[in-house]
């Protein structure tokens, strides 16, 4: 979409589905910090009181990050509106700025100013101008951007559904949309015309980059005041002379393995071969979230109870099996030498979207779950194991239910 033209409804489908996987991107990279905050003081470089103030920053970017799975959520919704399909593929981590034009890379990377900085950029109103620059983050194509931030690709999608006519871009109704109430996320809009289509996307941009009249609430506003209280303590810290490590040594970018099909920039390969299988589990569990995700938004007037099923499983995930093995994560040796510990590294694979038949959906993603509680239970058991893997796998387990023919009757 040239400057001064009129969009089409495939440039609007593009835009949306590059806002799905901004969204998504965000949400894993807010998860995998939030993830290396240390958990006991225990674990060093801690007092009581600073584990409790740092835990208060995890447990702020982990509310974050279940906002950026709603604004994925309501941009399915969007895409339905007008023809479209849930879409939940993204390339994998890292990613610079010549993929998306946000001006700062989009990666996994533990706590800390850097990356405080960097959710800083990707969540800033267009009104404020860029506080910092990232040296070698330059980038390259800021001059041809449409988009700088989160906000302007928004405004961008916003411009679409006002110019386009109404009448002939609405094509399916709210019944083929998902509801808070179906999936626990009460913010959560049908989209059926222009007005209740800008509801959505003002709810996005106002939560993420907040309103012109109040942005402390908003993700930025959240962002700014966790990094400057994390300043505060490491500047108390360096006046007293006292250790201050509220993050766990993790690695940026960790990989089980080399992913050819959603390519990434350059990661760091784990060799240690227990935190490899444990991060493949990590991954083939948040794949399979995903993909049941998926299905409901794709096929809201399905059989109830197989809806009902697939949403108590993926979003049940969520705080029983992802937390726990992801924090777990990065409390395991990474094997290389010069140390660190692991860390999830949300790969995507060639994921194979479920088929809209129930009886075949219910099989496919009963027999997936089978083989994850089996894999989970073996690293759970290994001498190796730690206790976050053992919650994630009983969290897997009470999630199985006997026979997927159950489900779908």
């Amino acid at each position: 979409m040239s400057e001064g033209q009129q969009p089409t409804r495939s440039e609007l489908l593009s835009l949306l589905s590059q806002a799905c996987e901004l969204e998504h991107g965000l949400a894993c990279s807010y998860l995998f910090t939030a993830f290396t905050i240390k958990n006991d003081v225990a674990e060093g470089g801690l007092t009581a009181a600073q584990l409790q103030r740092a835990r208060g920053w995890a447990d702020h970017i982990y509310n974050v990050a279940v906002q950026e799975m709603l604004h994925l959520a309501q941009a399915w919704n969007l895409l339905a509106a007008i023809g479209g399909t849930p879409y939940y593929l993204r390339p994998n981590f890292p990613q610079g700025t010549k993929y998306y034009p946000i001006e700062a890379e989009l990666k996994l990377e533990p706590f800390g100013q850097r990356a405080l900085q960097r959710f800083i950029l990707y969540e800033r109103p267009r009104t404020v101008e860029r506080e910092a620059s990232f040296s070698g983050e330059s980038s390259a194509s800021a001059t041809e951007a449409r988009y700088r931030s989160v906000g302007g690709l928004y405004d961008l999608i916003r411009q679409a559904f006002e110019s386009l006519p109404q009448e002939q871009l609405f094509v399916r109704g709210e019944e083929a949309q998902v509801g808070g109430e179906r999936v626990y996320l009460r913010d959560l809009l049908k989209v059926v015309d222009r007005e209740s289509a800008g509801a959505a996307i003002q709810m996005i941009t106002e939560q993420g980059e907040g309103c012109a009249t109040d942005w402390v609430n908003s993700h930025h506003g959240i962002f700014l005041g966790v990094r400057d209280a994390y300043e505060r303590e490491v500047q108390t810290a360096r006046r007293r002379r006292e250790p201050y490590a509220p993050a766990r040594p993790a690695l940026t970018n960790p990989a089980p393995r080399m992913r050819g099909d959603y390519g990434a920039g350059r990661v760091t390969l784990l060799t240690s071969e227990y935190a490899r299988s444990v991060s493949e589990l990590f991954d083939e569990t948040y794949a399979l979230m995903l993909r049941m995700l998926q299905y409901v938004f794709n096929n809201p007037s399905a059989d109830p109870r197989i809806l009902d099923w697939f949403v108590r499983t993926s979003i049940g995930m969520m705080p029983t099996v992802i937390k726990p093995l992801g924090e777990a994560l990065t409390m395991l040796p990474s094997g290389l030498d010069s140390g660190g510990t692991a860390g999830p590294s949300f790969g995507m694979t060639r994921h194979v979207p479920f088929a809209s038949d129930a009886q075949a959906a219910s099989i496919l993603a009963w027999e997936r779950l089978v083989e994850l509680v089996a894999m989970a239970q073996e690293l759970a058991d290994n001498p190796a194991g730690t206790a976050g893997i053992g919650r994630a796998a009983q969290g897997l387990a009470r999630l199985l239910p006997r026979r997927a023919a159950g489900i779908a009757g």
